[in-house]
């Protein structure tokens, strides 16, 4: 009986234990705040370490616009240029023939425009309108002869009329045809003579009273030939600017061909070193291919390469940064934030962004794409 009791105590002992266990599990922990990737709240002592490489703050990949032999490539790997220096030429003879053509073809435009806009000499403007004035009243008058005109005309058939009549009187007072040296009679001729100069005058005045159409057109043709021949010396709006059109495409022409010149030259856009030199004279140059760089190797600057879209969020323009380089052991270079590229880069799964950093000092053993390690000081 005493056993039973024993355990039954044994029992109700593991029961409050079990009992209890389950309480103090269920005793809400406050949790310990941690800060998210994202969030802007950082500790004062935090940096953000990236990889770099050293790049120049002004630089240029140069290629030509056009393709071509090259001629010639003045200059060589390491060289210092100064802005304006020709780095490298195409050959340019052929189109140097076609500059010269242009220029000739301009030429000719440009003297025809100048000569329809100076139009003929004084003279020969009056010259051409009398032409044309007389040509118009010769028509008038064809048309509506005048009243003195005509009764010239009436007089001379009346008085050739009256002679006419008088040299047949004469001629049969010695009788005519009948005698049988009419031939030889002078009265014969003065006859002769008399009936012609009374045909003429009839002639005259009845083509004055009735112009044949043959006339009247020949009048009309006679106009058109004055007309066109003064509008010859006085050019058309329509003519001048025909011509003037010319022109425009000449130098058209020729701007093409000459820009072509200017395009056949690399010039360096700024001073500064030949860093690569990819063609040498004689060989062919693709457009649109780098033949060459240059670089202004006084002023150096760090590119970040890795900072993701978790650490940017972080980064500010003007934050201070100090550099170290594989190349220099022992060369550490204080400097600052300058420009944060907005455009992010995929990259082995990760967008990165590119952080460009400013030394405050440069340092000559500085070279192109050496390898630097940026520390950021991100506290505010």
């Amino acid at each position: 009986m005493k056993r039973i009791r024993i355990v039954w105590a044994c029992v109700g002992l593991l029961v409050a234990v079990a009992i209890a266990g389950c309480s103090a599990s269920a005793t809400p922990v406050k949790p310990t705040p941690t800060a998210s990737a994202g969030s802007k709240a950082m500790l004062a002592s935090e940096r953000i370490i990236a990889e770099g490489r050293v790049t120049p703050v002004k630089s240029a990949a140069l290629s030509f616009s056009m393709g071509g032999t090259v001629a010639q490539v003045p200059v060589a790997l390491g060289d210092q240029v100064e802005a304006g220096k020709v780095l490298a030429q195409l050959d340019t003879k052929q189109l140097e023939l076609q500059l010269a053509q242009a220029d000739a073809n301009l030429a000719s435009a440009q003297a025809k425009l100048n000569q329809l806009k100076r139009g003929a000499s004084a003279e020969d403007l009056a010259a051409a309108q009398q032409n044309l004035t007389s040509a118009e009243a010769a028509y008038n008058n064809l048309l509506h002869p005048g009243a003195n005109e005509l009764a010239a005309l009436k007089a001379d058939v009346d008085k050739t009329k009256a002679l006419l009549d008088q040299s047949q009187a004469a001629y049969d007072r010695v009788g005519g045809d009948s005698n049988p040296q009419s031939g030889m009679l002078p009265q014969r001729a003065q006859l002769q003579t008399a009936w012609l100069d009374f045909l003429k005058a009839q002639t005259l005045y009845n083509a004055k009273l009735n112009p044949t159409d043959a006339q009247i057109q020949q009048a009309r043709a006679a106009i058109q030939t004055a007309k066109s021949q003064l509008a010859k010396l006085q050019p058309a709006a329509e003519d001048v600017a025909a011509a003037q059109a010319n022109v425009n495409a000449a130098q058209a022409a020729r701007d093409i061909v000459a820009e072509q010149i200017k395009n056949a030259k690399l010039v360096a856009p700024f001073a500064g070193a030949i860093t690569t030199l990819d063609i040498d004279p004689g060989e062919f140059a693709a457009p649109g291919i780098v033949v060459l760089r240059l670089a202004d190797t006084s002023r150096w600057q760090i590119e970040t390469t890795d900072l993701t879209e978790l650490n940017i969020v972080n980064v500010a323009p003007g934050m201070r940064v100090t550099m170290a380089f594989d190349a220099i052991p022992g060369l550490e270079l204080p400097g600052k934030v300058t420009t944060i590229r907005p455009f992010g880069e995929s990259k082995q799964g990760d967008i990165v962004y590119t952080v460009v950093v400013t030394p405050d000092q440069q340092d000559p053993r500085l070279r192109w794409n050496m390898t630097a390690k940026v520390t950021i000081e991100a506290s505010k």
